[in-house]
């Protein structure tokens, strides 16, 4: 056992805890450190397929709390916008737009923290705006999470409705990138090695993330979404 295969496993056990706690976040969290140490080619198909078997696992964990018809309408806004984020991204400076977001996503916590941010409500007919901004930066960046974390954040729902929900909304992306990368042909015999090699750290993160999340209240949950969001709009603008 290489001290390199433990590493990637820990790496890959605080990815899934991040998730299994907050419903979102391992993507980022993986793939931002072990394509340090194996190749993009081989990590990306693999955290795919670890990122469907997640949210297979919250799905089933949480399927009193997820109303799918609730996301019909977020979901098709993000189908629109997914190839017009991958056409922005041809013609627009990428660099800008992603400095844009991230001041967006800061200026958003910051109002959060404040009065008139506990003021801010929406309707549900804001799920195709919303969604649609999910697909465009989905397209164009591969970040589709911030606009509907924001979207969840604005309904003020409880913990579990919002991890539910953002999990019912994941998992229809997973989905599509897994077919995507068989089709292609991403997803080689050495991706599924060692995608059964590191299942077990991914299953001991979800447990960990699961036990821990129903120790904290709403209250907690909302401000780690905050520091989410703010720490993604930090990287944008600095990463």
């Amino acid at each position: 056992m290489s001290f390199e295969f433990l590493l990637i496993g820990i790496i890959l056990t605080i990815a899934s805890f991040t998730q299994g706690f907050s419903g979102f976040g391992f993507q980022l969290v993986a793939l931002s450190i072990i394509t340090f140490f194996i190749d993009v080619k081989l990590a990306i198909p693999m955290c795919a397929l670890f990122g469907l078997i997640i949210n297979i696992y919250l799905i089933i964990d949480l399927h009193k709390h997820i109303k799918f018809f609730e996301l019909k309408n977020l979901i098709l806004g993000s189908i629109i916008g997914i190839p017009a984020g991958a056409f922005f991204l041809s013609t627009a400076n990428p660099d800008l737009i992603k400095f844009l977001l991230g001041f967006v996503l800061i200026l958003f916590v910051l109002i959060s923290l404040g009065k008139v941010g506990h003021s801010i409500t929406i309707g549900d007919k804001w799920a195709y705006v919303f969604g649609f901004f999910s697909g465009l930066l989905g397209g164009a960046f591969n970040t589709n999470g911030p606009p509907v974390l924001i979207y969840f954040y604005l309904h003020g729902w409880d913990k579990y409705k919002q991890k539910a929900s953002i999990t019912g909304f994941f998992i229809f992306s997973s989905v599509l990138i897994v077919f995507s990368h068989l089709m292609i042909g991403l997803t080689t015999r050495s991706v599924l090695t060692n995608f059964f090699i590191y299942l077990p750290f991914i299953f001991i993160g979800q447990i960990a993330g699961k036990f821990l999340f129903g120790k904290i209240s709403s209250i907690v949950y909302n401000k780690f979404i905050l520091l989410f969001l703010f720490a993604a709009g930090l990287f944008m603008i600095f990463g």
